[in-house]
This record gives structure tokens, sequence and C-alpha cells, in this order.
């Protein structure tokens, strides 16, 4: 990616595919040297969790989350950024 990296933020009902994310940024790259992830998961605890409902703001999220997204790029030499998060109903297992 040429130029100035421009951050994806997405908050989305969806669950989504780690792996699909990392290759969608990867694909046809040479100049990316690793890629770092932090993958948040719904967790049970004992039993006792049917599922969070994770509520939020429109707009609100997505700035705050780009935000935070583009002084990342800001402070450090990305090759690209992706950041998701989930609301609605998560199960637990699920990417939050």
């Amino acid at each position: 990616m040429p130029g100035a990296v421009v951050p994806t933020v997405r908050i989305q009902a969806e669950d989504f595919d780690v792996a699909a994310e990392i290759a969608k940024m990867t694909q046809g790259r040479a100049d990316i040297g690793a890629v770092v992830t932090f993958s948040g998961l719904c967790r049970d605890e004992a039993g006792r969790l049917a599922a969070l409902e994770l509520e939020h703001y429109p707009g609100m999220a997505e700035a705050e989350i780009g935000r935070i997204a583009a002084e990342a790029v800001h402070r450090w030499p990305l090759q690209g950024l992706t950041a998701i998060h989930r609301h609605g109903r998560v199960a637990p297992g699920e990417n939050i």
C-alpha cells in the first residue's frame, strides 16, 4: 500500500474470520514483515452465559475506534490496520 495508510474500521453484528481478514490485508504484498492480531472472544463463565448483548451508538463507536487507529498509524510505521468490533448478540466462543 504505497502512501499513507488508511485504517479500516468496521463495527458489525456478523462474526468474522480472522484468517480471512489477514489474507485480505496481506494478499499480493511483499512489504509486510509481520502480522500482529488481538482477538477478543466471548468467554463463558462456568457454563452460565448464553450470550452477550453488545450495544453501540452508531457513529460514536466508529469515530472512537477510528481515532485510536489513526493514532496508531501516526505513531508507528504500519503497512496496514484493520479494526473490527462486533455489536448485537455474541455467543460464547465467537469473536468480539
